[in-house]
């Protein structure tokens, strides 16, 4: 009993000492269950102790991840490790930092003539970036920019910034509802002056970069909204999708 305490503490040493600690790394992600039953374990690997189990849907703390595996906080807020394959994350709406000074410019060409130059721009300055760091473009997809485009314009009317809307739910529930089939998902939100400035304040921040460098998704929706609180600025909306 005795060497499972101590070995119960290590555990939990290790789990803390993985979770980042500066500034653009506090943000934490948002998560959740998508399997019926999830085990929580103490270490990155099925031959770690289970510490508990969660149900689906239930909602998550991510604070980190390792070897594919993320390390979260639960709703008893005690802390343990999940497989990631089984973990829907995005990112809270909060304010992020300042991001680094613009890559060096790269044509990218738009598959779309009709999409609103906001979402054009703000589209090609990801996949310039994604270029520039040796990854991929994301491919466009009609049927999440048109989710970007109903979130941002809801927002706009109800007067609200978050990932949870009062009329469409969590943006997972959202894809699901307007027919977006996916294995992964994940949101990036902004409210900035234009579209550079809210690429450039993401990169700057860990969770946001994350999303724009992934090498898990495929898929990106774009779109921009004028903000009804604050004149001069923009709501902005990134969707991601691994298909």
């Amino acid at each position: 009993m005795k060497k499972q305490i101590i070995l119960f503490c290590a555990c939990l040493l290790f789990l803390i000492g993985m979770i980042p600690y500066n500034e653009s790394a506090a943000t934490v992600f948002l998560g959740e269950t998508t399997a019926e039953r999830l085990n929580v374990r103490t270490g990155p690997g099925v031959m770690y102790p289970i510490i508990g189990s969660l149900s689906k849907n239930t909602q998550l703390r991510i604070l980190g991840s390792l070897k594919g595996w993320f390390v979260v906080l639960l709703p008893d807020d005690s802390v343990g490790m999940v497989c990631d394959r089984y973990v829907l994350s995005y990112e809270p709406a909060s304010e992020v930092s300042e991001g680094s000074d613009s890559e060096e410019d790269i044509t990218i060409p738009l598959p779309m003539e009709d999409v609103v130059p906001d979402a054009q721009h703000l589209f090609s300055l990801v996949n310039e970036y994604r270029v520039v760091t040796g990854l991929p473009p994301y491919k466009w997809d009609d049927r999440l920019n048109e989710a970007a485009r109903l979130k941002a314009e809801d927002m706009a009317e109800n007067k609200y910034f978050g990932h949870d809307s009062p009329a469409y739910g969590t943006p997972f529930t959202m894809l699901k509802n307007l027919g977006v089939f996916y294995k992964t998902a994940s949101e990036n939100l902004a409210c900035t002056a234009d579209v550079r400035q809210a690429f450039e304040k993401m990169k700057g921040n860990l969770a946001h970069r994350t999303n724009l460098i992934s090498k898990r998704y495929t898929n990106m929706g774009t779109a921009a909204a004028d903000s009804p609180d604050e004149p001069g600025k923009k709501i902005i909306v990134l969707l991601f999708t691994e298909e």
